[in-house]
């Protein structure tokens, strides 16, 4: 088992802290809840907000983060947009795209599957 925290999430997105510890938080127990909306059965995080902490396996750690980052361009980046000359670029929200919703069932699913010692 290892520990996650919002420093977990902040060092894989490369912020340097510019996110709160709290959002960081909120976007892990986001990741966490969209994984088990798929069965994945995973604890949320406990503690005092801006400190709290998960404990999860190596192959769980994967799945949350890689959530976490699809809900972090999703959300957080996604909802974005520039003006520039005129023109307005907007990022798109990456949970409105079935292959970032499709990694998320993947990832869900490999999480539940068992691992077969063979011998």
């Amino acid at each position: 088992m290892t520990v996650v925290d919002a420093s977990t999430l902040d060092a894989l997105l490369n912020l340097n802290g510019k996110l709160a510890e709290t959002s960081l938080e909120a976007i892990i127990d986001q990741a966490i809840d969209s994984l088990n909306i798929y069965g994945a059965e995973l604890p949320n995080m406990s503690g005092t907000a801006g400190s709290k902490t998960v404990n999860l396996t190596s192959k769980q750690r994967g799945a949350v983060l890689m959530v976490a980052r699809a809900i972090y361009y999703g959300f957080y980046v996604g909802l974005e947009s520039t003006t520039l000359a005129g023109l307005t670029i907007t990022t798109p929200d990456l949970l409105s795209n079935s292959t970032v919703l499709s990694a998320i069932k993947e990832a869900a699913t490999l999480m539940r599957e068992m691992e077969v010692a063979y011998g």
